[in-house]
């Protein structure tokens, strides 16, 4: 199931970073359908302002869930490198031994976030002006997923840990088997099929817990049987002090940046909240939002697995062939994302009605946000293809500093000033957040130019 170490350091740069990539985008396209049967579920529920409630809850919930999830998600970078990294120098042992650290500090970081959580999300919710029942759901959906914090957070590093070491089939398959339980769990659970009550935004939470705890299990059994070649042992579970400061120094700065991310969606939707009938641009926005994220599948593909021939090349020494793997996927994503925008932007309202087709509102409000978002998709394309670029590396002060820019700086700043000082309402929300990806580009290619990729995080061992 490993890509051979001669193919990943030597093999035609376009071809390996398919071969690691195409994994990923199939795992992408089952979540992506499993976020859209979320949404289509919820939106025939019950009726139209019902549904509409729904889907906007959720829509209202995940930057909030992202702002816990955020932390564990900065570290599953320092997996990425770490472990591309060790793996590329030939040193397996060191890689065992770091996911045994990661998984620790996983379950610790997770336990923790997970009470705070349960308790703080009414008080998150209050900052939003949201209308009753919408409230309502969204204290419903993200406590239940709260409570299965630990099996998300171990579902998203193993990923990053199987994918770093070269071995991008086993979390499609994992994850991939999980996404299908809770597709088929959706319209047990929410609609109340084959005798099950139906649960509405409760029955979305406790499907998606259920999924990443069968993942999560199953991933601790691959590393403790070994069956990637990747095996960890309970010596590598006992605490180190060096990988533990090694981890910390790398992820910290990545889940900072997260975290600052997932504050800034939170101050969007918080924004957006404000905005007269505010119901309606939430719910377009979340239909449009899961719209947008099958033209990101191939985009995280290429740069997942760009990002690990640059931390493999960065380990043996090979500079130029990790520069070479960026040039590569930041011209495709560029080329593949103008293709999308073309494509949402023609079809806009067609597409959102599928999703939620008894709200008229939502329908159209959805087709504007496709088509003025759609502008700055491209320039997206180039943003994540330089943090995937510094993902590999292991330097991530440069990604925190990406991230920041990109959502405060830039997106926050610039919805609220058109939106809400100068009265644009949605119009000016959704053209600040397609400006915010093109200023986010120039960004990122400064960096980029910069050249703090180029040092290797093993280097002072």
């Amino acid at each position: 199931m490993k890509v051979p170490e001669k193919e990943i350091l030597e093999g035609d740069i376009l071809k390996i970073i398919f071969v690691l990539g195409w994994p990923t985008m199939v795992l992408q396209i089952l979540q992506v359908a499993y976020n859209m049967a979320d949404t289509f579920w919820l939106g025939r529920w019950s009726s139209g302002e019902k549904a509409q409630s729904a889907v906007a809850a959720m829509q209202i919930s995940w930057p909030v869930i992202f702002v816990m999830i955020s932390i564990g998600a900065g570290f599953g970078v320092a997996a990425i490198s770490l472990i591309s990294q060790y793996t590329g120098a030939g040193k397996v042992e060191k890689a065992s031994h770091a996911t045994g650290q990661l998984i620790i500090i996983a379950i610790l970081l997770a336990l923790t976030l997970s009470a705070a959580g349960i308790l703080l999300t009414p008080y998150l919710l209050n900052v939003m002006s949201l209308e009753s029942r919408v409230e309502v759901y969204s204290i419903q959906y993200m406590r239940i997923i709260f409570l299965g914090l630990p099996f998300v957070f171990l579902s998203y590093m193993f990923m990053a840990v199987f994918r770093a070491f070269g071995s991008p089939l086993i979390p499609m398959y994992v994850n991939g088997f999980g996404v299908i339980v809770n597709i088929a769990l959706d319209p047990v659970l929410i609609n109340g099929y084959f005798g099950f009550p139906s649960l509405g935004v409760y029955g979305a939470a406790i499907a998606t817990i259920i999924s990443r705890a069968l993942t999560t299990a199953i991933s601790l059994y691959i590393v403790h049987r070994g069956v990637a070649g990747l095996k960890v042992y309970l010596r590598h579970l006992k605490p180190s002090l060096f990988y533990v400061k090694k981890i910390f120094h790398i992820g910290s700065p990545a889940a900072l940046g997260q975290f600052s991310s997932a504050l800034g969606f939170f101050a969007l939707m918080t924004i957006i909240s404000t905005l007269p009938n505010s119901t309606v641009p939430i719910a377009a926005y979340g239909v449009g939002d899961r719209i947008i994220e099958f033209g990101f599948i191939i985009i995280m593909g290429l740069d997942m697995g760009m990002a690990t021939i640059v931390g493999h090349s960065l380990g043996a020494g090979k500079f130029s062939r990790a520069k070479e793997a960026f040039r590569t996927a930041v011209k495709l994503s560029f080329v593949l994302l103008a293709i999308m925008t073309v494509i949402i932007a023609a079809f806009g309202e067609e597409l959102v009605a599928f999703f939620i087709p008894r709200s008229p509102e939502v329908i159209k409000e959805g087709g504007r946000f496709l088509l003025i978002f759609g502008l700055g998709i491209p320039f997206f394309g180039v943003f994540s293809a330089v943090e995937g670029l510094y993902q590999g590396a292991g330097r991530t002060f440069p990604i925190l500093v990406m991230d920041i820019s990109r959502l405060w700086l830039f997106r926050v700043l610039m919805v609220y000033l058109l939106g809400i000082a100068l009265s644009m309402g949605t119009t000016g929300v959704w053209i600040g957040m397609a400006l915010s990806n093109v200023l986010a580009a120039g960004v990122a290619m400064y960096y980029y130019f910069k050249g703090d990729w180029k040092h290797r995080v093993i280097e002072e061992e």
